[in-house]
C-alpha cells in the first residue's frame, strides 16, 4: 500500500466547493495531485519526478482517512482587490483597484492528520521521486493552509472509523486525478489561464463517509439511484425551456435516448415492458434541475438528471450508459449535447461531474430528512372522488409505500408549492400560463397536487411520486436535513 501523510499544521484546511457554498472536506484527491504538481514545476520539472506523477494519476481512486465531520468556521465576507486587475497605472495600485467579494472557507476537523491510501506498490525510483515531491509541499488549498506531507516508510494500519471509501452509491462526490490530468494541468498552464478560472475536472467519484454508529432504524431508501446514478445535464446555451414545459422536455430526451442507443430500446431505457405496455419494473426517470426552495429563487429550469433505478442489473446499466455515450458529443474539455425541443428549437447542454449550481447537485435531492415538499406537482394515479383531501391522503400515501418509502405521519396537500420559485400545481387567474403536456400525453388531465410530507423517521431520497414520477413530476426537496452534510446544501 502506498500512503501519503498530510498534517494541518494550524489544525485547519483552508478550501472552498467549486461554487463556494462550503468548506471543502474531505480533501479532494485532485486538489492533493494538483499540490504534487505544482511542487514538480516548482523544483525545475524534474523527469523522474513527471514519470512518477504520471504513475500515480494512473491509480484507482485512493481511501482517504480523514474525520467523518468538521466544524465551519464562520467567515464574513470580505473585500479584496484582485491580483490581477487591468486597466491603467492608476487603476492597478492595490489602493485604487475595484474590490471583489470573497469568502474564506475554513474546516476544522477534530483530527489534524489526514492519510491516502492507494492500493499499489511502486518502485524505488517512483517512491523517492514522490517522496522529493512530498516534502516540498508547503500547503494544501489555500496558501495560508499550511501543512506538513510525506510518504511514510513504515505505515500504520488504518483506523477503519476515518475511512472515506470510493463506494457505488457513496453520498459524497470527490474529483480525483485520471490518467492525462498531468497534461491537462501543463495545457492550462501554458494558455495562460492560471491567473483566472481553475481547469475543470473531467472525473469524480462517490465516496461513502466513515460508518457511523449503527441506527437502530436504517433509513428507508426509494428505487431510485443515490448521486452515482444520476446523470446530470446543466444548461449550455439556445432555447432554455420553462420548468412548466419540462413534460415535453423529459419526452424528447427519452425519445431520443431509444433512438440512438442499442436496437431495440431496453426496457430500462423505454419504460415499456415486452407487450409494449407500461413496464412493471423501475426504470430511468428524467427530472429537473431548478432554482427552488432558496430564498431568492425564481424556478429557473438549469439543467436535468438521467436517474437511474437504485438496483439495476450491469446490462440495463450498460444499456444507459451507451445511449447516453450516443447522445453527447466530445468537445475539447466538454461533453455536450443538443436536444431538439421543435423543429426550429434545440437547447444546448453539457454533461456536468462537478455541478456550478447547488441545485444541480444530485446531493441537493437524495439527502436523508424526515420532511420533504414538492418542487414539481405530485400527478395523482387517479381522479379521487368529490376531489376528498383524505382520498387524496391515501393515494399519496400509495404512492410513497410503492417507490419503498413507508406512508408519511402527515401529509400536507396545496395548491402551491412550500418551496420559493416552485410554480404551483394550477396557474391561477393572471398568474401566466400553467404546465403544459405533449400531445397525447395521458398525464395532462389527471389531477395534480403539491405536498408536504413528514415521516416519524429520516428517509432517503432522492423523492419522485405519483403517475408522473419518471417523467419529472411529483420530485421532492429535503427541507429538514438529517445530517450535516444536507444541512449545508438544503
Amino acid at each position: 500500500m502506498l500512503t501519503l501523510e498530510v498534517e494541518l499544521l494550524t489544525g485547519a484546511y483552508r478550501a472552498s466547493l467549486p461554487d463556494g457554498s462550503g468548506a471543502e472536506w474531505p480533501p479532494h484527491p485532485e486538489r492533493v495531485f494538483s499540490t504534487l504538481a505544482q511542487a514538480w514545476g516548482d523544483g525545475g520539472c524534474d523527469s523522474d519526478e513527471r514519470a512518477a506523477l504520471e504513475w500515480l494519476e494512473g491509480l484507482e481512486p485512493p481511501e482517504i482517512e480523514a474525520s467523518a465531520s468538521v466544524n465551519e468556521r464562520s467567515a464574513p465576507t470580505v473585500f479584496v482587490p484582485p491580483n490581477d486587475a487591468r486597466g491603467t497605472n492608476i487603476e492597478a495600485m492595490p489602493d485604487r483597484r475595484r474590490r471583489q467579494a470573497r469568502t474564506f472557507r475554513v474546516a476544522v476537523p477534530d483530527h489534524p492528520v489526514i492519510r491516502f491510501h492507494w492500493v499499489a506498490s511502486p518502485s524505488e525510483p517512483v517512491l523517492r521521486a514522490l517522496s522529493t515531491l512530498a516534502h516540498r509541499v508547503a500547503s494544501l488549498g489555500h496558501s495560508a493552509s499550511l501543512v506538513r506531507a510525506s510518504f511514510p516508510q513504515t505505515q500504520e494500519a488504518p483506523d477503519v472509523s476515518r475511512l472515506w471509501l470510493p463506494a457505488i452509491g457513496g453520498r459524497t462526490s470527490l474529483r480525483t486525478a485520471y490518467s492525462g490530468r498531468l497534461k491537462d494541468l501543463e495545457q492550462w498552464f501554458a494558455e495562460g489561464r492560471a491567473e483566472g478560472e481553475r481547469p475543470r475536472s473531467r472525473k469524480t467519484v462517490p465516496y461513502r463517509a466513515p460508518a457511523a454508529a449503527p441506527a437502530a432504524h436504517p433509513a428507508a431508501e426509494t428505487v431510485f439511484a443515490g448521486p452515482s446514478g444520476w446523470f446530470v445535464f446543466e444548461d449550455a446555451g439556445g432555447s432554455r425551456p420553462d420548468l412548466i414545459a419540462f413534460a415535453h422536455v423529459a419526452r424528447r430526451l427519452r425519445d431520443a435516448l431509444m433512438n440512438v442507443g442499442p436496437q431495440p430500446p431496453a426496457e430500462v431505457v423505454s419504460g415499456h415492458g415486452p407487450d409494449d405496455g407500461p413496464s412493471s419494473r423501475p426504470h430511468i426517470a428524467i427530472v429537473p434541475l431548478a432554482s427552488v426552495g432558496w430564498e431568492h429563487s425564481g424556478g429557473e429550469l438549469l439543467g436535468f438528471a438521467i436517474v437511474l433505478p437504485r438496483t439495476v442489473s450491469p446490462d440495463d446499466r450498460r444499456a444507459v450508459l451507451e445511449s447516453v455515450a450516443k447522445l453527447v458529443r466530445f468537445e475539447e474539455d466538454r461533453v455536450a449535447a443538443t436536444l431538439q425541443l421543435t423543429r426550429q428549437l434545440s437547447w444546448h447542454v453539457e454533461r456536468s461531474a462537478m455541478p456550478s449550481r447547488a441545485s444541480l447537485r444530485p446531493e441537493r435531492w437524495c439527502a436523508t430528512a424526515r420532511i420533504w415538499s414538492s418542487a414539481t406537482p405530485v400527478i395523482l394515479d387517479r381522479f379521487p372522488e368529490e376531489d376528498d383531501p383524505l382520498e387524496i391522503a391515501r393515494l399519496i400515501a400509495a404512492s410513497c409505500r410503492h417507490i419503498g418509502l413507508p406512508e408519511p405521519a402527515e401529509i400536507e396537500i396545496h395548491k402551491h408549492s412550500a418551496l420559493t420559485g416552485a410554480p404551483s400545481a394550477y396557474a391561477g387567474r393572471g398568474r401566466g400560463p400553467g404546465w403544459t403536456f405533449p400531445s397525447g400525453s395521458k398525464l395532462a388531465d389527471r389531477p395534480r397536487r403539491h405536498v408536504v410530507l413528514r415521516f416519524e423517521a429520516p428517509v432517503s431520497g432522492p423523492i419522485l411520486l405519483g403517475a408522473g414520477r419518471y417523467h419529472g413530476f411529483g420530485l421532492l426537496l429535503p427541507t429538514e436535513a438529517h445530517d450535516e452534510h444536507s444541512a449545508a446544501h438544503a
